[in-house]
């Protein structure tokens, strides 16, 4: 427990370095506002013995027992220095506070108390270190260093890497956010020269986690010590979840620096606390002794972390392949053996994720060949070489995809993460009842699905700003957070975004890579309403405008024509290629309609104008005039415009009973649309077509859609010769609203008449 003298001695340390901290810190004690609990107090015995604490202007301030057994006195010096810091910007605050946002201004005053001690601390040095007040800057990737990046189980990017000696990293530091680590530590290691030992994880400027290592050179046993390891905790008042998996992920730096730069090294040890036991030993260490754990072979969470890192641009250096390989050997031998449970599911997650290397081939390629060699003995063997050969990174010699006849679909069980356990018209039931379509007898055999991983957020930044990719993120772990009227996230929505995107990357690679010509992703949450800067109408991402980007930057697919087939406008898609050429946006919706937006006049801007196309459609529209826009307006614009790539936004919302379509497209309609869309890829881009889904909120009209959409998409009839009762030419009947599109574009595009 701490005792009045340790605050006094605190105090006094605190006056030798800062005589006027020191001098307001007496004051206060002297006044009894910096107190200790007495021993009668009711709430001194419902401590609990989690900590020792104190008080200040009757505010509790916890100190973690282990810090304070550490480091002593040194840790109520900076608890002090820190709340002092508070104390004056609040009081310099509350001369001139009327109303604002109580967050912001927690967040200002715990800032003030951080540069407290930063300065603080510094004082207490004989020579300051220089670039102190640098950026926190991040490493190139593709930079040689004791640096890697990654994922959390989120799949939050984060790096790997030295902890920068700069301000803005110090602040992160201060108080008390990680146990064992404060500013006077971190300033230590840079006297005594150990700092490059510590080492952090951190994603976009935030540090999330801390880890130090000592490196124990013996003649015929070196080994890795991690000395002390430490998430980032949270802060009364702080407005984010800190997210998952960052130990999983120091230990997985730990492993590559072990392998990359010290492969001498026989193994990592580390002296944890009884109640992170279980942790270490689903990482895979063994107990030595008491508290005393060694890891030689990972295994759980920690397999899959490495299997990410490893998947590096950078050429593999030291023993990095080979233990690699050695891992991916070990895990299908214990697969082959018939282990159970949580080992036999941490091996299968390693084995898919180095199946979807992207930037190494080793670790597919490695991995590809044991589940060929021991394919009878594993029963998942089949499933795992089947999803190698269809994301396109390996392929089995002498086996050559037939493009003509195969449909690649992206469809995975992570999508029905958003959402989930919320009552929203935009559920996971939607995705149920389009793979219950997929299982219709009459596409058996007809179609391949993919394995996909996230998208990387640089990716995310094609479309969308800094700002609201951050503010998205930031609902990562929250159990429900409303980012609009209509638009809502749950504790995994973020991760399932980014694979939903992700998803779609891949879908377009497939169709590049000449695995197919066509394919759908059958993700969530929708895309069409984002727009760069906000969320809109469930839609988080702009799944098609991404996709687009990443046909330009990753394919150099030149002319692209999306078709935004929904009955609400794609507004979000508008957004991005609004003053843009390069990209055909032509969207049928209702109109008047949510989100308002897709009138006749809006044409593009500057370079764009003329390449955005709307088409808004009376309430009630049905099969006949949605297959007079395709013949009158869709067409023709295709002719002109001579796409090299045709992606369709897809809503199953324009189904006749439709809760919020107001549409009258029947599943025979949707077949028909389908083929016709499918026609036009064949004559104007060699049949290079993706469909995205978006709306949709029946589910029998989902199911019912999906398989007559599905039949043309797997088996189309390419002779021209739909059903009769669908052909335009039979009717003269053209609705005004097409008419009214001819007019207004035709000047753009003469092949409108």
């Amino acid at each position: 427990m701490i005792k009045r003298e340790h605050l006094g001695m605190a105090i006094e340390a605190v006056y030798a370095v800062d005589r006027e901290s020191g001098y307001g810190l007496r004051e206060l004690f002297d006044a009894a506002r910096i107190s200790i609990p007495t021993a009668d107090d009711r709430r001194a015995r419902d401590s609990g013995g989690r900590g020792f604490y104190y008080y200040f202007e009757g505010e509790r301030v916890d100190i973690p027992k282990t810090d304070f057994v550490a480091e002593g006195i040194a840790t109520l010096e900076q608890s002090l220095v820190l709340k002092l810091g508070e104390l004056r910007e609040k009081q310099i605050r509350a001369a001139r506070w009327v109303s604002g946002n109580v967050r912001q201004l927690a967040g200002d005053i715990r800032r003030a108390g951080a540069e407290a001690v930063v300065d603080y601390e510094l004082r207490r040095l004989a020579m300051r270190p220089e670039g102190l007040d640098e950026p926190l800057r991040m490493p190139d990737p593709k930079s040689p260093g004791q640096h890697f990046s990654g994922h959390l189980s989120g799949g939050q990017a984060v790096r790997f890497m030295p902890l920068p000696l700069v301000r803005a990293a110090l602040l992160q530091v201060a108080g008390p956010r990680f146990e064992f680590f404060n500013v006077r530590f971190i300033l230590r290691g840079w006297s005594d020269g150990t700092l490059p030992w510590i080492y952090a994880c951190i994603s976009r400027q935030q540090v999330l986690g801390l880890v130090k290592l000592q490196l124990h050179r013996q003649a015929v046993n070196t080994r890795i010590e991690v000395r002390y390891i430490a998430r980032r905790m949270p802060q009364h008042l702080d407005t984010e979840t800190p997210p998952k998996g960052v130990g999983t992920f120091l230990l997985a730096g730990v492993w590559m620096l072990w392998h990359t730069c010290y492969p001498q090294v026989r193994h990592i040890f580390l002296d944890g606390e009884v109640g992170a036991r279980k942790f270490y030993l689903d990482c895979g260490f063994r107990e030595q002794r008491s508290c005393r754990y060694v890891l030689e072979t990972p295994g759980g969470y920690l397999l899959t972390a490495i299997a990410d890192m490893a998947d590096d641009s950078r050429p593999p250096t030291g023993s990095l392949r080979p233990g690699l390989e050695s891992l991916i050997g070990a895990s299908i031998k214990r697969m082959q053996r018939g282990s159970r449970g949580r080992s036999r599911e941490s091996a299968l997650r390693f084995i898919n994720r180095c199946l979807m290397a992207r930037h190494q081939p080793y670790p597919a390629t490695t991995a590809l060949a044991r589940l060929l060699k021991y394919q009878h003995r594993i029963p998942e063997a089949t499933a795992l070489i089947d999803v190698a050969t269809r994301t396109g990174k390996v392929r089995i010699a002498g086996e050559t995809p037939d493009s003509q006849t195969t449909v690649l679909i992206v469809n995975d069980a992570r999508f029905a993460l958003h959402l989930q356990g919320v009552f929203h018209l935009e559920s996971p039931k939607r995705v149920e009842a389009f793979n219950r379509a997929l299982a219709h007898a009459s596409i058996a055999g007809r179609w391949h699905a993919m394995a996909i991983e996230p998208a990387d957020q640089e990716q995310l930044l094609w479309v969308h700003t800094a700002d609201y990719l951050e503010r998205l993120e930031k609902t990562s772990g929250r159990q429900l957070v409303t980012l609009d009227l209509d638009t809502q996230t749950t504790e995994r929505s973020w991760e399932v975004a980014c694979l939903a995107v992700g998803g779609v990357f891949r879908l377009m690679d497939g169709i590049c890579g000449g695995l197919a010509l066509r394919g759908i992703a059958a993700v969530r949450p929708p895309g069409h309403h984002a727009e760069p800067d906000r969320a809109m109408g469930f839609c988080l991402l702009n799944n098609v405008a991404l996709a687009a980007r990443y046909l330009q930057r990753i394919h150099g697919v030149g002319r692209i024509m999306i078709v935004d087939l929904d009955a609400h406008h794609g507004n979000g898609t508008q957004a991005v290629f609004y003053d843009d050429d390069s990209v055909l946006f032509v969207s049928t919706h209702r109109f008047p309609a949510y989100p308002g937006t897709g009138n006749f006049g809006e044409i593009g801007h500057g370079r764009g104008r003329g390449f955005n196309v709307n088409i808004p459609m009376d309430r009630g529209a049905g099969d006949r005039e949605y297959a007079t826009v395709i013949h009158r307006i869709i067409d023709p614009l295709a002719d002109g415009f001579k796409p090299e790539f045709i992606l369709v936004s897809l809503g199953f919302d324009l189904y006749l009973h439709d809760r919020l379509g107001g549409m009258r497209v029947t599943p025979e309609g949707y077949g028909m649309l389908t083929a016709k869309l499918i026609q036009m890829a064949d004559r104007q881009c060699r049949g290079r077509i993706a469909f995205v889904l978006e709306g949709g909120y029946s589910v029998k009209g989902i199911e019912a859609c999906g398989i007559k959409f599905l039949q043309r998409l797997c088996q189309p009839e390419r002779d021209g010769h739909d059903r009769p009762d669908f052909q335009p030419q039979r009717f003269p009947f053209v609705p005004a609203s097409i008419s009214k599109v001819i007019e207004v574009q035709k000047a753009f595009w003469p092949q409108l008449v």
